[in-house]
């Protein structure tokens, strides 16, 4: 009918008319960038998931980019802000005219990192979070010491999560040795010095310590495992008062 068929052309009339404005918008934006300036001064700036981040602190890096939502630039923001103690990734996002919304996600401290000189708190992956003082950190986090530590925890840590669980709740300091092996302290100060390869079935075959042996109840004091296949045991007083053989 003539009126479904003026309504079309209007329907498409409109959408022609929108696509070009949206097209010359586009163009003039590029290559005139100036026509738009100050056009969309950021005027809010919304920041959740900053529990230990300084709010005040990001919301200048977001102004010191940019004053202009429209001209600022997203990835050198994310850059920035991510370079901050305790931000380990952020989303960012416009909403014109006036607004942008930042979303952190904080290091959450895994363990203390501790070498000749500093103290600081670092991630499971082994990211540096912050310096810290010796006598301030939560005693209940793990030591880790040892050049190159703190760049191969997280290879641990995954292989004990696989193997081993519950031995992490158990363990009071990690040392990395010659930047090629590890030397777990328990709680109540058992030793056990892990191979450089073939981590994952040593840990097995110290889990099977634990349960089947009771290491934990008898006056074993170290657990060499780094021979392949073996555990030598040592003890407090010369001799096993559990029953436990040398394996």
């Amino acid at each position: 009918s003539k009126m479904q068929n003026k309504l079309i052309k209007i329907i498409n009339y409109t959408s022609i008319s929108l696509v070009f404005l949206s097209s010359l918008i586009l163009f003039l934006s590029i290559q005139y960038p100036q026509i738009l300036k100050n056009k969309f001064l950021i005027k809010n700036i919304n920041i959740i998931g900053d529990d230990k981040s300084d709010k005040q602190d990001i919301k200048n890096s977001v102004l010191a980019q940019n004053k202009d939502l429209y001209l600022i630039k997203l990835q050198s923001l994310k850059e920035v802000i991510e370079a901050q103690e305790w931000v380990k990734k952020v989303n960012i996002k416009k909403t014109f005219p006036s607004t942008i919304e930042i979303n952190i996600t904080e290091n959450d401290p895994f363990a203390v990192y501790v070498s000749d000189q500093d103290t600081y708190l670092i991630d499971v992956d082994g990211s540096f979070i912050t310096k810290v003082n010796q006598d301030t950190y939560d005693h209940n986090l793990l030591i880790v010491r040892g050049n190159q530590s703190n760049l191969n925890l997280e290879s641990l840590i995954k292989k004990i999560n696989i193997h081993f669980p519950s031995l992490i709740k158990k363990i009071k300091t990690l040392e990395f040795v010659e930047e090629r092996r590890w030397n777990l302290s328990l709680n109540n100060n058992l030793i056990i010095k892990l191979p450089d390869e073939n981590v994952g079935k040593s840990l097995i075959n110290l889990k099977s310590l634990f349960i089947e042996e009771k290491i934990l109840e008898s006056n074993v004091i170290e657990i060499d495992l780094r021979i392949n296949g073996r555990a030598s045991l040592k003890v407090l007083d010369g001799e096993i008062k559990y029953g436990v053989d040398e394996i």
